[in-house]
């Protein structure tokens, strides 16, 4: 039987590589992540789907030439086990500014103009899919799926309850702390 903090630790180590991986674009930490081959399914922030880490390769190659990225501030809501497949599911800051006149290549992903010197504090949710499974059939945890979207304002009333993300605090959840592993 799987040990369920070792597993916990195993997902949690993956979760902050992946993260850091994205200040500067580590395509080697990266790549450490995910399966090998064509297993993997990432729904970007620009909208668009990536399939396999050869996609998501070309990707950051592309974005190094077009985006400087700091280390984020990611805060996780909550990580499910179960067997041999988790998700885990988080929010955060991502600092990013343009650097390439394509910038992020998205209409739906919009941030300042290229060659402006603040970093904007992109805010962003995410879910993140893990299986045992490193792609060719070795029982290795890794992500097999991501899927990350913007999230409102932060001054943004929540419909119906009226709060907001600036007064509930990044990762807020009704009943704990959300957990923190990147950049710390």
């Amino acid at each position: 039987m799987p040990d369920t903090e070792h597993d916990r630790n195993d997902i949690l180590k993956l979760h902050k590589d992946w993260w850091e991986a994205n200040a500067g674009l580590d395509i080697p930490r990266m790549k450490s992540v995910f399966p090998s081959g064509m297993s993997y399914l990432m729904f970007n922030l620009n909208g668009h789907p990536y399939f396999g880490i050869d996609e998501k390769t070309r990707l950051w190659e592309w974005y190094q030439e077009q985006l400087d990225i700091q280390m984020p501030d990611i805060r996780i809501m909550r990580l499910t086990i179960s067997g041999d497949m988790a998700w885990l599911a988080c929010e955060g800051v991502f600092p990013l500014r343009l650097i390439g006149q394509s910038g992020t290549g998205s209409q739906t992903w919009k941030v300042g103009e290229a060659g402006e010197a603040a970093y904007d504090p992109f805010r962003l949710r995410a879910t993140e899919l893990y299986q045992r499974d490193d792609g060719t059939g070795q029982p290795i945890w890794k992500m097999w799926h991501f899927h990350c979207s913007p999230l409102p304002p932060a001054n943004e009333p929540r419909p119906c309850f009226g709060d907001t993300a600036q007064e509930r605090g990044l990762g807020w959840i009704p009943d704990g702390q959300p957990e923190r592993v990147v950049g710390v």
